[in-house]
């Protein structure tokens, strides 16, 4: 019952789509639909769709596969975390988004649910979200940061959230961008670990650096990375909180209302890992863009 309901939902999701007028993309996860990527609704159908595969599914699938997926739409590369169905959506949007796969005039229909299967589907229209997504203007996350660079530190931000460091939960503010801007923003209030070091040593980009910034983010203060993905320096002081002009919501602290501020006066992105609960918290034009809360 629950396959054919599932095929169901993604079978009229496409249709539904081809018959909005605009843009409108259908967005799914590859391992909740992968036993209906074979048939004609989907092959014959030419509706704008956005393919999320998990990192280790990724890895484990052979290469037939995944241009396979290439050829039916966008793919992206999400964390491998289990999440809960709105959470799985506003992980894919912030990516999508991102990569400038998404834009603000769109709509999107996103299929979700849990046990790896559909059974729910989402319609949204992009401007006027304010549940998955909060902001004023334009986000135009693309123009900050390569999308690479953003999506390897919400993934790095997402695993720290949920596992922690050495079995404790910790606090991190990751920013992203506009460098020489955010510098004269920022105080090092350490001896900086990435001095001295070629910059594409210290590019997460070309080299594994996860776990390097999971325990540099023990310390307090930030990590600063460029738009390419260079590390640029660690445990420096946000020197200003007073540039955000909306009210930060409750329950979030110094530490999300300094890395939103940085964002007020930059063109920068803050990721923000709460140490007290796990969520991880998206800042850009001073604005908190979207909460993705810890998966249980």
């Amino acid at each position: 019952m629950t396959k054919r309901v599932a095929k169901f939902i993604f079978q009229n999701s496409l249709e539904l789509a081809k018959s909005i007028e605009g843009n409108t993309s259908v967005l799914f996860y590859y391992n909740d639909v992968k036993d209906y990527l074979d048939e004609d609704f989907v092959k014959n159908n030419d509706v704008k769709k956005i393919i999320i595969i998990r990192e280790e599914e990724k890895e484990e699938d052979d290469k037939i596969i995944f241009e396979k997926l290439k050829s039916l739409g966008n793919l992206i590369v999400a964390p491998s975390i289990n999440f809960n169905r709105m959470n799985k959506v506003k992980i894919a949007l912030m990516m999508c988004m991102s990569s400038g796969m998404l834009s603000k005039d769109e709509n999107l229909i996103a299929l979700t649910g849990v046990s790896d299967s559909i059974d729910t589907s989402i319609f949204i229209d992009i401007s006027k979200e304010k549940e998955l997504l909060s902001f004023k203007g334009e986000i135009d996350l693309e123009k900050s940061v390569k999308p690479e660079v953003f999506e390897r530190i919400l993934r790095i931000a997402l695993e720290l959230a949920n596992q922690g460091r050495e079995g404790k939960s910790i606090g991190a503010i990751f920013i992203l961008g506009d460098k020489e801007k955010v510098l004269e923003n920022v105080k090092q209030m350490i001896f900086n670990p990435f001095k001295g070091y070629n910059p594409d040593e210290r590019n997460i980009l070309k080299v594994n650096l996860d776990d390097t910034l999971k325990e540099f983010s023990l310390l307090d203060g930030a990590i600063l990375i460029d738009a390419d993905g260079v590390v640029e320096s660690a445990g420096v002081f946000i020197a200003t909180s007073s540039a955000v002009t909306e009210e930060i919501p409750k329950g979030l602290g110094s530490r999300h209302l300094a890395a939103a501020s940085i964002t007020a006066l930059t063109n920068a992105i803050s990721v923000v890992v709460s140490e007290s609960t796990g969520d991880v918290t998206i800042f850009k034009n001073g604005n908190l863009i979207t909460r993705i809360e810890k998966a249980l």
